[in-house]
């Protein structure tokens, strides 16, 4: 499989808690097959995965991504999260998601009322 935003670049493997994850090394976004996500975000120990000095990595929602399980039958669309305050590229055949890199960890540890403020904020800017 190939990254969705870093065209031409083949994901690594990589195994967490028996579940074989898909990640860009150059982007460190990360793919998840359908419910996967869900899984991982109430696993022990993601930070292994989530790297400790990772650089955060600008998501550029503008770009159509083609669904790497899918082999490009089936476009991503940015699925807005409010509750974190994130886009999670979301593939309309499969169900698959796309993390960029750094969304993992900002799913993990942004609070509730942090994204309900950054969304109030953001309405009256």
């Amino acid at each position: 499989m190939y990254c969705p935003k870093c065209k031409g670049v083949e994901l690594k493997k990589i195994v967490f808690d028996g579940m074989e994850l898909d990640e860009c090394p150059e982007c460190k976004g990360i793919w998840f097959d359908f419910e996967e996500l869900d899984v991982i975000l109430e696993s022990e120990g993601v930070e292994a995965i989530e790297g400790e000095d990772e650089v955060w990595h600008e998501a550029d929602d503008s770009k159509d991504g083609h669904c790497p399980k899918c082999g490009g039958d089936g476009n991503m669309v940015p699925v807005h999260n409010v509750e974190h305050g994130i886009h999670i590229d979301t593939c309309t055949v499969c169900y698959g998601k796309w993390l960029d890199g750094g969304e993992l960890k900002i799913m993990r540890e942004k609070g509730v009322f942090d994204s309900i403020r950054s969304f109030i904020a953001s309405i009256y800017k």
